[in-house]
């Protein structure tokens, strides 16, 4: 059942018109090398979030393979970028590690990757349940919490430290035993996903928030169905 939640989940996330022909049949091959990515299956992505249930950052990792979108800008989300209504999350900035500086919000690279993405509804239910849980913690720990909107933060929250959500990371992965990514591969994973179901590989470039469709050619044209087949 959870296979078939997950099917059903990027389905409903992207609602695209599948394509039915290879838009890159008739062009030159991409003039640079696509980077190094490791990519999981949608099993590997269910026994990954089933073990991680009841995690701090459960919600990251979910929101992370239902959307594409970076870490630095999960942990840039505020809740008023989350429209419950329109089942939209509106991405407008990112946390970055800024040299003397540490760690702040900065502006998107490109106006592109300032975007909207449509997420699932369970996922929206997800984010609902751990906005109670924020505000019930708020009451308990009074004025040493600080509201920065925040929907990934610390427990008093502050922002929240990107590293920490590698560890977790790689400990969730070696304890399921599952072959070893990095966090930007999720993002890989997701849109591998995405062109498996036959989704526009403009409308995938725009939910990654790519400066055009070429990069995301660039990235994934090897994972794109031969002309011969």
């Amino acid at each position: 059942k959870m296979h078939q939640l997950l099917n059903q989940a990027f389905n409903q996330a992207v609602k695209w018109k599948k394509i039915t022909i290879n838009p890159v049949a008739d062009a030159d091959p991409p003039s640079v090398k696509y980077e190094e990515m490791s990519i999981w299956s949608l099993d590997e992505i269910q026994k990954f979030l089933q073990h991680c249930k009841g995690e701090r950052h459960y919600l990251t990792f979910l929101i992370a393979f239902y959307t594409g979108m970076r870490r630095g800008e999960i942990l840039g989300l505020h809740w008023s970028d989350i429209d419950f209504n329109k089942k939209i999350i509106h991405v407008c900035r990112s946390l970055a590690h800024v040299p003397k500086s540490g760690y702040m919000f900065t502006t998107l690279k490109t106006k592109n990757s300032k975007r909207q993405i449509p997420v699932p509804e369970f996922v929206l239910h997800e984010l609902r349940t751990h906005k109670q849980r924020q505000e019930e913690w708020k009451e308990l720990v009074g004025k040493l919490y600080t509201d920065n909107d925040l929907v990934i933060c610390t427990n008093t929250g502050t922002l929240q430290d990107p590293r920490n959500v590698v560890r977790v990371m790689k400990r969730l992965v070696k304890d399921t035993k599952l072959p070893n990514i990095r966090f930007h591969d999720i993002r890989h994973t997701h849109a591998s996903i995405l062109i498996s179901e036959g989704v526009d590989i403009v409308k995938i470039s725009r939910r990654l928030g790519h400066a055009n469709p070429k990069i995301t050619l660039e990235f994934y044209a090897h994972l794109l169905p031969s002309a011969d087949n």
